[in-house]
């Protein structure tokens, strides 16, 4: 049924821009307009149309088979809950729940030692925490006082062709402070002269490789820093010896059960549970409970069923998922949850939130940027004249933040939000949902499939993005 949708988008867009040539400036090249070519134009809409029409007859017959029920297609906006309501609790209550390793990690850092290179590495499955927690000791004051530099890399598992090692090491440090330099070797002795002699400290965070002949050579990479320079990775890999003898792990656990119905409570009720139905909280602690301490799902369900504090069938529609109820911890099967989250989205949102899996992993999206990729797409339609799509935009990137699909980077003088990225494990979910019509090329453009609705093109030395809408057929990059 979309690939029939999308043909007709398609043939919608191909009339559109051929009526805006032979109406528009073009008139002077008026050979393409000849009755030859119109009638060529014509012939070839019309053999599509007759396509559209036997694709749909195909569907109406599934429909059929499927004993599908017709719905309306217009989807209202509903209310926008603020993210803002309840004064960010998931961050503050998770510095209060992860206090401990916090400053069991400063210890480390800060301790003296002998060593050139010594890895802190905080383990865990993916929804703990490990990010929030690295950016709170990356961030505190004393870490700010002990090193001369500190540096942040994000390495996420981005689909690069390129494995993690001393080169693509320094590309993802290029990229951190916007260097111009292209060449390795141009890169590397800025690098080396930025901290040589000097103690440093350096987050590489996301990290998914354990070749250990590739650890040996970012060792050696970094060893001519100063006495006492500190690497603090963030990793799901539960063995971290590949990393080298003097590296300590801190593993991270899920919340216990008290913790976890606080950050519920308090992202979902605003701390107000008394007001609630006795029903749902019952209800809502048994779903607590199967999140096994995961904050990245405690807090997306909670954010989910804000909205529904009186529809008591939609909390149970939760509970009884088969995918929370199998949910087993240490495993990493948080997608599946997650989904529940995307699942309960209106569809004018869905298409949104799909779109973003465009962008790389920890990239910053601009607000304003991302809004108007969404109306050149047409995902942004008002009944109403007078609102401007802009507006309407707005409001959906505010729903989004609210779902806590997106997450604020960024704000002006006047708290209006400017940026956003998205969690990894977010990403991924938005990632296996749009699956091939979303597509993100490095170098080679060469093979594109034609599935690819949206494609990316990711310069190799400055995230740089360009995106192009599909036809579905490959393009040509000049």
């Amino acid at each position: 049924m979309k690939e029939v949708v999308y043909d007709v988008d398609d043939l919608l867009d191909d009339f559109a821009t051929y009526r805006l040539r032979r109406g528009g400036p073009a008139r002077k090249v008026s050979h393409f307009f000849s009755s030859s070519n119109q009638f060529a134009f014509r012939f070839q809409i019309s053999g599509r149309i007759d396509d559209i029409k036997e694709a749909l007859d195909d569907v109406k017959k599934d429909i059929s088979l499927l004993n599908a029920v017709p719905r309306s297609t217009i989807h209202p906006r509903g209310k926008i809950i603020e993210r803002q309501t309840h004064s960010s609790p998931s961050t503050s209550i998770s510095l209060g729940q992860r206090i401990v390793q916090k400053e069991e990690i400063i210890d480390l850092l800060v301790l003296p030692n002998n060593e050139n290179v010594f890895i802190v590495a905080i383990v865990g499955i993916g929804g703990l925490g490990k990010t929030t927690l690295a950016q709170f000791v990356f961030n505190d004051d004393r870490v700010k006082y002990h090193f001369d530099s500190r540096r942040w890399v994000c390495v996420s598992d981005d689909d690069s062709i390129e494995e993690f090692g001393e080169n693509m090491l320094l590309k993802k440090m290029a990229k951190s402070v916007d260097s111009q330099s292209l060449l390795l070797d141009d890169l590397k002795n800025e690098f080396h002269n930025e901290i040589r002699q000097k103690m440093y400290l350096l987050v590489l965070d996301d990290v998914w490789n354990n070749q250990s002949e590739n650890w040996e050579r970012v060792r050696t990479l970094l060893e001519v820093g100063a006495r006492g320079s500190k690497i603090l990775v963030t990793t799901r890999n539960t063995e971290v010896l590949f990393m080298g003898s003097n590296t300590v792990p801190i593993k991270l656990e899920g919340l216990d059960i008290d913790e976890s119905w606080r950050l519920f409570s308090d992202v979902t009720f605003g701390g107000q549970e008394n007001t609630v139905n006795p029903t749902i909280i019952r209800v809502g602690r048994e779903i607590v409970n199967m999140c096994n301490g995961v904050p990245l799902i405690i807090n997306t369900l909670g954010r989910t069923l804000m909205p529904f504090q009186s529809d008591l069938s939609k909390w149970l529609s939760i509970q009884k998922n088969e995918n929370l109820l199998s949910l087993p911890y240490g495993n990493d099967n948080v997608l599946r949850v997650l989904k529940l989250s995307y699942d309960n989205l209106p569809t004018h949102l869905k298409q949104c939130f799909t779109y973003c899996a465009l962008f790389p992993k920890d990239y910053e999206i601009e607000k304003k940027s991302l809004v108007q990729l969404w109306i050149a797409q047409g995902y942004i339609q008002s009944p109403n004249k007078n609102e401007l799509l802009e507006d309407i935009g707005d409001l959906y990137f505010k729903e989004l933040l609210s779902s806590s699909l997106l997450e604020e980077v960024k704000k002006d003088d006047c708290n209006n939000i400017l940026s956003c990225k998205m969690h990894d494990l977010i990403h991924d979910l938005a990632q296996s949902i749009a699956g091939f019509e979303v597509l993100v090329v490095r170098n080679d453009v060469s093979n594109i499939s034609r599935e690819a609705r949206h494609i990316a093109l990711l310069f190799e030395m400055k995230a740089i993005m360009e995106t192009k809408a599909m036809v579905g057929k490959p393009i040509s990059v000049s």
